[in-house]
């Protein structure tokens, strides 16, 4: 009985004091967030992640984010290609090209942005129509959505694209290019196309948009490793989740788009305001992704930039975005 009586407390004591440790290691789990590293490119069509990492929706959703910028999605693959990185946002041409080299080992697994307008050819004042390019010199990020937007918009306008020759810049090399007249014109997203004009509006003009050639596209992917692990997979869906409060804000408040693209990128409120404009924001793998990236593929394989038809089976990843609403990934259709 005294042996008993002296049990009872020492018990109590330990049931405390395991209790205690286990509410601490709780706690210290819950203040060590997931790190996740993004790749990115400065542009308003980025607007979602602005919001959600001004809003904090990533640290809520027990995301460490590092937001890492690029000058362009093919410039970003290049490091994350070389295993560096986590998740990569770039446009539909770049990420194409990424799914094939990379042999299976990366998924789409949102539509983040696409818009038509926010693609513009800018060009010297001399330069007014289609047939004005030939035997001139052009530029873009060569393998982007850019090379895609020169054959379409040449083509459609009975230019042969071979009569113009194409050069390879960065897309911060192109508003000095255009303004000295090293070339005669660029094709690429906004806000490049601004910045030039309000560096020598004297000298430049927007000559088109991609409305009617093609449809500019910011897709998320990551690589399959990180997708196929529980772990990779829980971390994309708070991405995926958070990203999409961050959306829900952009599309309301200019204001705030536009502080933030000041604050981070200098970008003025007019340049922020032309894209802001004209982004669509789908958070999602819908049909138009699936019509637009067929007409892709088809262009992709007569030019031969690819080899063979795009796969949505293998080209995306919908698990993320089933998880939160099954509406948001319907399966895709055959083979292109």
């Amino acid at each position: 009985m005294q042996n008993n009586r002296f049990l009872k407390p020492f018990c109590f004591t330990l049931a405390a004091a395991i209790f205690t440790a286990l509410v601490a290691a709780g706690q210290g789990q819950a203040q060590s967030p997931q790190k996740l590293t993004v790749y990115a490119q400065p542009s308003v069509n980025n607007d979602s992640l602005w919001m959600a990492m001004a809003n904090n929706e990533y640290t809520k959703e027990g995301l460490d984010i590092t937001y890492r910028l690029f000058p362009s999605g093919t410039t970003a693959f290049q490091s994350f290609n070389t295993g560096q990185g986590d998740i990569v946002l770039a446009g539909d041409l770049p990420s194409v090209q990424y799914f094939f080299r990379a042999d299976g080992a990366y998924r789409v697994i949102a539509v983040i942005e696409r818009d038509a307008k926010g693609y513009v050819g800018v060009a010297r004042k001399d330069i007014k129509t289609p047939q004005d390019l030939i035997g001139k010199t052009v530029a873009t990020r060569v393998g982007s959505t850019g090379s895609w937007f020169i054959s379409e918009y040449l083509t459609k306008n009975g230019v042969d694209p071979s009569k113009v020759t194409v050069k390879n810049l960065d897309t911060q090399i192109l508003p000095t290019a255009l303004c000295q007249g090293d070339i005669a014109a660029f094709f690429i997203w906004q806000p490049v196309g601004s910045r030039t004009l309000e560096i020598c509006p004297n000298d430049s003009h927007y000559l088109t948009d991609a409305t009617g050639y093609i449809q500019g596209y910011l897709i998320a992917g990551a690589r399959t490793e990180l997708l196929n692990s529980a772990e990779g997979k829980d971390k994309v869906i708070r991405f995926l989740r958070a990203t999409m409060k961050g959306r829900d804000v952009a599309e309301k408040d200019f204001a705030a788009v536009a502080n933030y693209a000041k604050a981070k990128l200098d970008l003025s409120e007019k340049a922020t305001r032309e894209q802001w404009d004209t982004n669509i924001r789908p958070l999602a793998l819908d049909k138009v992704f699936f019509e637009d990236f067929c007409s892709l593929s088809k262009w992709a394989m007569k030019d031969k930039v690819t080899s063979q038809p795009l796969d949505f089976s293998k080209f995306t990843w919908r698990d993320g975005l089933l998880a939160i609403d099954p509406k948001l990934a319907p399966e895709g259709p055959p083979p292109c």
